[in-house]
């Protein structure tokens, strides 16, 4: 985009800039002569404006326009807060995002009004991470709307916002917060570095974001969290961690993070550390459930029957007994048919999602088995899987295992038992091995140690929790750090 920077000239200064913005309609020019000589020209598109702020500025500046001079006009654009901009693009890039650019023969800067308007929807309760107990707020479209909600919960003097311009062309505004003396210097050193290398032009949401600038692209784990609860990004804040924030997205990208805080809510600080730690213990439980049990469902029938009991053994013989099909492709079907029944109530409206999805599973569920195309038991151990997917308090994260589950499914097909233990070998080695901007992403040795133990599986009473960053996942804060 233009760099050449502005003469005094108007008519020079405009020919750098309408080119760019072409011909359209919305686009409201508009050229006011004075009696005195001085010209005026000012552009915006006006569905992004308040043309109510730029008429009340625009009189305030041709005031007693027959005596007005150069000075008087710098005064009163000094009194309107005007901001000066010297060259076409950023001139430009205030004009897109809704504000009045003002040009005046004489001076060699375009002058830029804050008329824009914040066209934003009310607040609301999350829709993606159910509120028990707690703040049912979440964020919503406008940056600025989400910034002020983060620095309401997070009464810190040393609440640092940045803000940046991202994208092939810098159009897209964003912001990042974080705790000083907190957040790790290098950790904001690189959010930056990464934010500013975005050459992608199209940034409609954060998750687009999000797979710009993650440690591995290849990697089906989420190495950023993403929430939209002010109450966990100011949660976050406090443990050292920074916010990213991109207008137009009600999701905010919290960095680094680790596979023991995607399995945290901030549900299990605001009920009994009893309950929450029961609660927490069987997401963990949950997991294994996701991955696991359709592969061992698939090895016990198909390599060691001799493991099971004598009387489940035959129990599930009875049930496959006029099943035409290996119990690989038996297990497929329902996963799939699961999974459409899932996505299909996510695209429907809310009501019919729901009861497409439940009147779906039973009926497909019990015409299935009455059909004898699939055991009764595999009905049951697919719906205990459907239901333990949904206890992952992080969207992205029980995709993931959605997907593993398949791998994991096939490794028992072809090897039997050991398929199961190599594929836990290999996402082990893959966990151990990721990081999130440079800090670990799994580290078994601090997750599982009894001195962490306060906050990983369990969760002890908050009096004992620790002042620092309290996640045996998520990395130290060194105090002398900014």
């Amino acid at each position: 985009m233009e760099q050449t920077e502005f003469k005094e000239y108007i008519h020079d200064n405009l020919a750098l800039v309408l080119p760019k913005l072409k011909e359209n309609d919305d686009l409201v020019k508009n050229k006011k002569m004075l009696a005195n000589g001085l010209v005026f020209y000012y552009l915006y598109f006006s569905e992004m404006t308040d043309e109510n702020k730029v008429s009340e500025a625009i009189k305030t500046l041709i005031k007693d326009e027959e005596t007005l001079t150069l000075d008087q006009v710098k005064k009163r654009l000094d009194q309107l807060d005007a901001r000066p901009v010297e060259t076409a693009k950023k001139t430009i890039e205030s004009i897109l995002n809704g504000n009045c650019a003002v040009f005046i023969n004489g001076l060699d800067k375009a002058y830029i009004l804050t008329t824009g308007k914040k066209k934003t929807r009310s607040l609301t309760e999350p829709t993606t991470e159910k509120v028990v107990r707690g703040p049912k707020v979440a964020f919503v479209e406008d940056i600025d709307t989400n910034l002020a909600l983060i620095r309401q919960r997070t009464s810190h003097p040393k609440l640092i916002t940045k803000k940046i311009m991202i994208g092939e062309n810098k159009l897209k505004p964003a912001a990042i917060m974080y705790i000083e003396g907190k957040a790790k210097k290098s950790v904001i050193k690189e959010v930056k570095a990464r934010l500013k290398n975005i050459q992608l032009e199209d940034i409609q949401d954060s998750g687009t974001l999000e797979e710009l600038i993650e440690d591995n692209k290849y990697s089906p784990f989420p190495q950023i969290q993403n929430t939209e609860r002010p109450d966990k990004v100011s949660s976050a804040l406090f443990n050292g961690r920074v916010a990213i924030l991109v207008d137009s997205s009600p999701f905010v990208l919290l960095v680094p993070v680790s596979l023991g805080i995607l399995m945290q809510s901030p549900d299990d600080y605001y009920e009994r550390w009893i309950s929450a730690s029961l609660i927490r213990s069987l997401r963990f439980a949950s997991i294994f459930i996701t991955l696991f049990l359709s592969s061992i469902y698939i090895t016990l029938v198909s390599f060691h029957q001799g493991l099971l009991p004598t009387a489940l053994a035959v129990t599930i013989s009875a049930n496959r007994e006029n099943v035409p099909f290996p119990p690989i492709f038996e297990a497929l079907l329902m996963e799939v048919t699961i999974e459409l029944l899932r996505e299909a109530g996510l695209r429907l409206p809310n009501p019919l999602g729901q009861t497409i999805g439940l009147v779906g599973g039973v009926v497909i569920g019990q015409a299935a088995v009455e059909a004898n195309l699939v055991s009764s038991i595999l009905v049951i151990v697919v719906s205990v899987i459907a239901l333990a997917s949904f206890t992952v308090p992080q969207y992205g994260m029980g995709l993931s295992f959605r997907v593993l589950r398949f791998i994991s499914m096939f490794s028992a097909a072809i090897l039997g038992l050991y398929g199961i233990i190599l594929f836990m070998l290999v996402v082990y080695t893959h966990l151990t091995r990721q990081t999130s901007f440079g800090s670990p992403y799994f580290s078994p040795n601090g997750f599982f140690s009894l001195k962490n133990t306060d906050d990983s599986i369990i969760r002890l009473p908050i009096k004992n929790k620790p002042k620092e960053v309290n996640n045996p996942n998520e990395p130290k804060t060194d105090s002398t750090e900014t």
